[in-house]
Formats: C-alpha cells, sequence, structure tokens
C-alpha cells in the first residue's frame, strides 16, 4: 500500500486529475463537481483515513462549505476510472468518492507501490456511479414494480454515461450489453458493438428481466 508520509498538502496533479476527469462527465454532474475544484473547495488531503484501501480524503476551506454542502443528498462513487501511473507507466484504476454533494475523496484501486497520475491520459469511457449507503438506488428502484424487483440485485444498479446521458445498469445481458433506464422511467437495450440505445416498451421489462438468467 502506498501512503504519502504526513502529508496533508494536496498535489497539483490530483487538482487537474479531478479537473480532467470532471470534464469527461455528464454535463450536468460533472460541471458541478468541477466548480467545487475550481472553486478552492478542497483545502488539504488525508491520507490513511478509514478502512478503504489507498484512499486520500479531502479537507476543505470552511468558506465554500456551505455552498456546496447538500445534507439529503445520496452518497456515490464514480469508479472505473483508468490513468496512466505517471512513475511505472502502468494504468491504474481509481475511484472518486462523493458524500453530500461534495468531493469527498479517491482511492487507488489497483496494486501499487507509488503512484502519480499521468492527467494527459485518463480514460472515463466506462465509468460507473455506484450509490453508497442507506437508501441507494432509492430514486429508480421507485420506478419498478415488486415483481421487477425480484429480478434485480440492486448493487448492480449503477449510472453509466453515454453520449453525455445517465443511464442507470439494471440487468446484465451478454457480451456487456445491459438493460438500463433514465430519470424518465424509460427503458432501454444498450449494446456497445456498435454503440446502440434502443428504447423498450415499458411493459415488456419484467419479461425481458425474468428470462435474461433462464
Amino acid at each position: 500500500m502506498f501512503s504519502f508520509f504526513k502529508r496533508t498538502k494536496i498535489e497539483p496533479w490530483e487538482i487537474e486529475f479531478l479537473k480532467a476527469v470532471f470534464l469527461k462527465l455528464s454535463s450536468e454532474l460533472g460541471s458541478k463537481l468541477y466548480r467545487q475544484v475550481e472553486s478552492g473547495l478542497l483545502k488539504g488531503v488525508m491520507v490513511g483515513m478509514g478502512d478503504i484501501p489507498n484512499y486520500v480524503g479531502f479537507t476543505y476551506n470552511s468558506s465554500f462549505y456551505n455552498k456546496f454542502y447538500e445534507p439529503i443528498a445520496e452518497n456515490y462513487k464514480l469508479s472505473n476510472i483508468s490513468v496512466k501511473n505517471g512513475y511505472s507507466g502502468k494504468l491504474l484504476s481509481v475511484s472518486v468518492y462523493v458524500a453530500f454533494g461534495m468531493i469527498n475523496g479517491y482511492s487507488v484501486d489497483s496494486e501499487v507501490s507509488k503512484y502519480k497520475f499521468e492527467n494527459l491520459e485518463i480514460d472515463a469511457s466506462s465509468i460507473k456511479k455506484i450509490f453508497i449507503g442507506v437508501g441507494s438506488n432509492s430514486k429508480i428502484t421507485s420506478f419498478l414494480t415488486d415483481k421487477e424487483r425480484k429480478f434485480i440485485n440492486e448493487d448492480d444498479i449503477y449510472t453509466t454515461t453515454i453520449e453525455n446521458k445517465d443511464y442507470y445498469h439494471l440487468k446484465e445481458l451478454e457480451d456487456g450489453d445491459f438493460i438500463g433506464i433514465d430519470e424518465n422511467n424509460i427503458v432501454y437495450r444498450i449494446t456497445h458493438d456498435p454503440l446502440e440505445i434502443l428504447p423498450i416498451d415499458r411493459n415488456k421489462l419484467l419479461e425481458i428481466i425474468a428470462n435474461v438468467d433462464r
């Protein structure tokens, strides 16, 4: 496990990493998080805190705290972010955590002894927004009927951004294709090769997901 001994200062490459990732997100979410970094909300870091391996937490400038704090916002992490390690040249998998609407920290999910992010090479094309804690995905699960919920594992629900729009993953199909839903309760079959986003009759969702594992 890698740590900066008694480090409390944010490194410039951490700031640039966050900005680069947020610029690749859907416009609403990305611009909101980008503004936090740009405003100077992040004051320092805390290393080795909590039970998440390779986690670096952020401290805040108090003058900006109330501007971005959202007491009822759902907590989540943005995972599957790929960035080049400036020391080894190898790709790292990184997750960024958001709590109460604010950037909370990040973790390096790859096994690594030393790292810094090479921010010119960031791949967020497969990024997932995964909700954390009690009530996770409550908005999306509220769209589902009791029968539909029996065939959906809530741990499998996450957000992915495709062509600047967020879709919630509901059920995995073959070869990385999946059944998704948006915040307007419209259901889609989403394929990646070739990329297609095909609306599905909402009334047929139960039939489709019930037959996936058969």
